[in-house]
């Protein structure tokens, strides 16, 4: 009988083998994206008509005529130099494309004055991956090959940069012996038809016909010397077209050479200047791939006299002061939305804040501009450096990626190379920038933020966003939030007889979630926000789509219950759940499939990172796949028709409005600007399905859906360039979305006082991560960094920290932040829209400030509190 079950047994294990082999040989991945199969619609561009310019009575521009007038606004253009400059009527104001006393700088050099004169650059690689870059003065302007034509409230320069003549295909590259001698060869000289009929060979198979020797032709004099030839002999294009299309030749009046044909679009807008590139109308050279484009490098730059400083979105935001004499310091350069996961290396080059907000802009004395990142946003970095380098100009500006890049390392014997790879496929949308002009008290970073705030009020400045700032709503409670996150939990390595596997461990269970807001409560601690982690299938590193609570945690019942209680106490439980990153092969995913893949074509996977060699190790349990964006609207599909019977109060999202990767599979290329896209689609699904939603990170695509953003940048990045970091980001969205910053148990100073500071400076609710179980617990795992969450531990400062922040800032959750200053070294006012205001004193020492005397690190508030 035994031998019968085992031979059953075994039997059964062969069938269910060979089934799921035969499944795994069949899958062929979840479905791509909608947005992947839509067929792209042309670009609207807007036939140009001749250039005329418009009479001009107010004052004008020195060197430039009136293209277009919009309110108080007047766009000059140089016919030329190609510069624009837009100056305020009302004000007198002017803000030029291109520094105005350029000439007078002693520092620049001839290049630097090139391209001190230019209004982009772009970048390039040849066949071998060298990096060469046009600029559009030199390789345009100097050259006389530009043209411009007058567009809607704007103009239109079409530059053509390189050398966009196709010599060598003036001569035919295939014809007969006898149309050759017919008419070329009869009407020459010997000696000069003999050294043409050189350059010409038979072709193998038909003897009849020639093919022209290009090795040789292709030389500047050899060809200098066939194309006299042939003129001499009268051989025209008309004769050309008769040779291409007998012998069935494509013409290509691009050259052999790196050139580029760039149009650039400057329109007056309601509010300022709208500049913009239509990608899919740049002409380039396939041999030379473009790879990245510098716009408007100069636009209101400040001169060596000037005072004032630029805004970079590094984090929360931070100020470059104008001339600050750190002219040793690398510039400031940052990509939008942080780094593409699928192009990054496995070393971590710099830990660093996210930039979140696509803007910048530049204060100079009483008058500012500010730009916003309409178009290209999620492909773009903005740069910033200071004047006594390389040139005398303060500077900020954006820059875009056409193509993305990455490294392959190659061994070759014992060396080891460095390949740069080039992604194949190109970004065929538009990049464009809108700048804003501010005067007087408006001409601040508190001023940058209202305009941009107004903007996303409108739903503008997000590209194809569809939802609005104005849509968030804070929900209706007296008490400033607290928001706890719960761990629940966590997947870690163990062995059994010397064999590893996969060990779930609970660090908090359900019912200890209950007592964790219990004493919270308890505490005084009330409008609990408690955002649950690691309660899924596979704990915080969770299955694709996991929509049922794990074992170990508790049960589906328990978790309502806690939901049941949090609301009753006038708070929230929000599931998490992460989508970019998948730990699980399984059989609704397949890494060959659904996973994104690397410019090196590799499925991406990663693995954490070890802090003590700031690297990543897969010696760490937890390497994940990256999922492709073509995949991610089947999985949010998949959890949210789980998600629906789970009774939670919301959801809250780790990835979504944190991280954006794009997927370099050659046949299915997703750049990021498109991966924005069908996130924003994804986000307004869930937004739409669920009653409440938490964010982390806080990209600004994501803002319009979210009730919070947890882990909002609450500080900068502290590279050397910068000089002071401001609430930008919180300037925005006070009044309109709840927020919270770094938990502050996981804070690498550990200063509770500080904390609470800065939570009182920035508007900011309380924000904490426990766990029942001891931090211990997560030692040599992948969750290291929660090495401070055990909740006795910090319950009584927990509690004591929203009592202050609650009495402050409860009464003022929906009122607006207009205005932060800094009025002495580390004492900052914050005000708001009510006439309410806080001083923060992060000094060691009292200070006597505004009317009050501010103890060492403690603050005060003022003004209508209520």
């Amino acid at each position: 009988m035994k031998n019968k079950k085992g031979v059953l047994w075994g039997g059964i294990a062969a069938l269910t083998g060979a089934a799921m082999i035969l499944f795994v040989v069949l899958y062929s991945g979840a479905p791509i994206s909608p947005k992947l199969q839509q067929t792209p619609s042309a670009e609207s561009y807007e036939e140009g008509k001749e250039l005329t310019f418009l009479p001009d009575q107010a004052g004008g521009v020195a060197g430039m005529k009136l293209t277009a007038v919009q309110g108080s606004l007047g766009l000059y253009y140089s016919p030329e130099t190609a510069e624009i400059a837009v100056k305020d009527h009302e004000s007198g104001s002017i803000w030029y494309s291109n520094p105005l006393n350029r000439g007078e700088d002693t520092t620049a050099s001839l290049y630097e004055q090139e391209s001190l004169s230019s209004q982009f650059s772009l970048e390039y690689r040849d066949a071998r991956t060298n990096l060469f870059m046009f600029r559009s003065y030199p390789d345009s302007i100097a050259n006389g090959q530009f043209t411009a034509e007058a567009i809607d409230n704007g103009v239109r320069v079409i530059y053509t940069l390189g050398d966009t003549s196709n010599k060598l295909d003036q001569l035919p590259k295939y014809i007969t012996v006898d149309r050759l001698e017919e008419a070329v060869l009869s009407k020459l000289d010997e000696e000069t038809a003999r050294y043409v009929s050189l350059r010409y060979y038979k072709v193998k198979d038909n003897p009849n016909l020639l093919e022209r020797l290009d090795e040789q032709v292709s030389k500047e004099l050899v060809l200098n010397k066939m194309l006299a030839a042939f003129e001499k002999a009268g051989y025209d294009e008309a004769q050309l077209a008769i040779d291409n299309e007998l012998n069935e030749v494509e013409y290509s009046s691009m050259s052999s050479k790196p050139a580029f044909v760039v149009p650039l679009e400057y329109r007056l807008s309601g509010n300022g200047l709208q500049v913009r590139i239509p990608m899919s109308k740049v002409e380039e050279n396939p041999a030379y791939p473009l790879h990245r484009i510098h716009l408007l490098e100069y636009f209101g730059a400040a001169g060596p006299e000037a005072s004032g400083y630029m805004l970079v979105p590094d984090g929360s935001g931070a100020l470059i002061h104008l001339n600050n004499g750190k002219v040793t310091d690398d510039r400031y350069s940052q990509a939008m939305y942080g780094g593409d996961h699928t192009q990054s290396s496995r070393n971590r080059l710099q830990v660093a804040q996210s930039a979140r907000m696509p803007v910048y802009g530049l204060k100079n004395g009483a008058a500012a501009w500010f730009a916003v990142i309409e178009d290209g946003d999620a492909i773009s970095s903005v740069n910033a450096d200071i004047g006594g380098k390389l040139n005398a100009f303060n500077h900020v500006y954006s820059s875009f990626e056409i193509r993305a890049e990455d490294d392959l390392m190659m061994m070759s014997g014992n060396k080891l190379t460095q390949v740069r790879l080039t992604s194949d496929d190109k970004y065929e949308g538009d990049v464009q920038v809108e700048y804003l002009f501010l005067q007087g008290d408006e001409a601040s970073y508190a001023g940058m933020a209202k305009r941009y705030q107004e903007k996303l009020l409108a739903g503008e400045g997000q590209g194809n966003t569809a939802a609005a700032l104005e849509d968030a709503s804070l929900p209706d409670s007296p008490d400033l939030p607290f928001h706890v996150d719960v761990v629940g939990a966590i997947t870690r390595q163990a062995s059994f007889l010397g064999v590893p596997y996969s060990d779930i461990t609970a660090l908090t269970t359900l019912e200890e979630a209950r007592q964790i807001g219990e004493e919270l409560n308890a505490a005084g601690i009330s409008n609990l926000q408690m955002r649950l982690l690691g309660w899924s299938k596979g704990g915080m590193n969770h299955k694709p789509s996991a929509a049922a609570v794990q074992g170990e945690v508790g049960s589906k019942k328990e978790l309502a219950e806690l939901t049941s209680w949090l609301e009753e106490q006038g708070g929230g439980l929000y599931a998490d759940v992460a989508f970019q990153k998948v730990y699980h092969d399984t059989l609704s995913f397949s890494p060959s499939q659904d996973a994104a893949r690397f410019i090196t074509r590799e499925v991406a996977e990663q693995s954490p990172y070890r802090r003590d060699v700031n690297r990543m190790s897969s010696g760490l349990y937890g390497s994940y796949y990256l999922l492709s964006p073509a995949k991610l609207p089947y999985f949010i599909d998949q959890f949210l028709k789980g998600a629906d019977k789970l009774k939670v109060s919301g959801i809250a999202l780790r990835d979504l409005g944190d991280e954006l990767n794009g997927d370099y599979r050659v046949s299915r290329p997703v750049h990021r600007q498109l991966a924005k896209e069908i996130v924003e689609g994804e986000l307004a699904k869930i937004h739409h399905q669920q009653e409440r939603l938490i964010i982390e990170g806080g990209n600004s695509y994501a803002l319009p859906y979210a009730d919070y953003v947890v882990g909002a940048p609450d500080g900068y990045s502290g590279f050397n360039i910068l000089d002071e970091e401001v609430p930008f980001y919180q300037m925005v969205l006070h009044g309109y979305i709840g927020y919270a910053g770094e938990p502050v148990n996981l804070q690498a100073d550990q200063d509770k006082e500080r904390a609470l500071l800065k939570v009182i400076e920035y508007g900011a609710a309380p924000y904490f991560v426990f766990t029942e179980a001891d931090s211990s617990e997560v030692k040599f795992t992948a969750f290291d960094y929660l090495y401070s969450t055990q909740y006795t531990t910090w319950l009584e400062t927990a509690a004591e920290m929203y009592k202050q922040a609650n009495e402050v800032l409860g009464p003022l959750q929906s009122v607006n932040m207009v205005d932060h200053q800094m009025l002495q070294e580390g004492v900052y006012k914050t005000v708001y829209e009510n006439g309410a205001y806080t001083i923060v004193n992060y000094n060691d020492y009292e200070v006597q400030t505004d009317g009050h005397v501010i103890e060492a690190k403690d603050y005060v508030a003022g003004g209508n509190m209520r």
